[in-house]
């Protein structure tokens, strides 16, 4: 009988090492490929897909003397952590040379209004920090619900029956799909009138964003109205 070691290493296709150049080279090629960096008792495995892009995740397995998985543990590629750092970067650069340091130069002027822009910045900041890690979280479980499939640690079945007993309606849901639906498409909006003013690569950007959390958020909602 086939350990879940033999049967994950008929699943790599390709093998690397984990360090950051390979995570840029795989986002911009390898789409589809099962990597992974062996080594006796761990396989580090990663795949990039459609929706993530760079921010796809890695999985650590860990493998007993018999070759049967005793854990697995998730995390962001280093790829994604590099962008994560720089998007920071970028953010935090914005909040503090666009928005702070003009006010507090010129705080004899500062107006409550002043407030109100920050506060407005801060919760389309906060905003499109939750979508991206929706989007991240939706697709992680994707990839490990898959692979625990494919070498038969879960049947499919089984994981669909997990999944649709979840309630998709509770209040904090519910809340989120209210505030967040709406900041999409206003996302979507707003990147559409950027193309129209020239920037080009953030609208398209904007506009990917917002329609994969809408399309992947639906998705689910549809799937267990389906099943159920």
């Amino acid at each position: 009988m086939k350990s879940d070691k033999d049967k994950i290493d008929k699943l790599i296709t390709l093998e690397k090492e984990n360090n950051l150049t390979n995570h840029i080279l795989t986002s911009f090629f390898n789409k589809g490929e099962v990597i992974a960096e062996k080594k006796n008792n761990e396989y580090i495995i990663w795949e990039r897909n459609y929706w993530v892009g760079t921010f796809y995740p890695i999985f650590k397995i860990h493998f007993n003397g018999l070759g049967e998985i005793k854990e697995i543990k998730t995390e962001l590629s280093l790829n994604g952590k590099l962008w994560r750092f720089i998007f920071g970067g970028l953010l935090l650069s914005f909040f503090l040379f666009a928005l702070i340091i003009p006010i507090i130069d010129n705080y004899e002027y500062f107006e409550f209004t002043d407030l109100i822009i920050i506060g407005i910045y801060g919760i389309l900041a906060s905003g499109f920090i939750w979508v991206l890690k929706k989007i991240y979280e939706n697709e992680t479980k994707y990839l490990l619900n898959d692979l625990k499939v494919s070498i038969g640690l879960e049947l499919e079945e089984n994981i669909e029956k997990i999944e649709n007993s979840k309630n998709e309606w509770t209040l904090k849901r519910t809340f989120s799909r209210i505030i967040f639906y709406p900041f999409a498409i206003f996302i979507i909006c707003f990147a559409i009138y950027g193309i129209y003013q020239g920037t080009v690569t953030r609208g398209i950007f904007g506009i990917f964003i917002a329609i994969a959390y809408l399309y992947t958020d639906i998705k689910i909602i549809r799937k267990k109205s389906e099943d159920f």
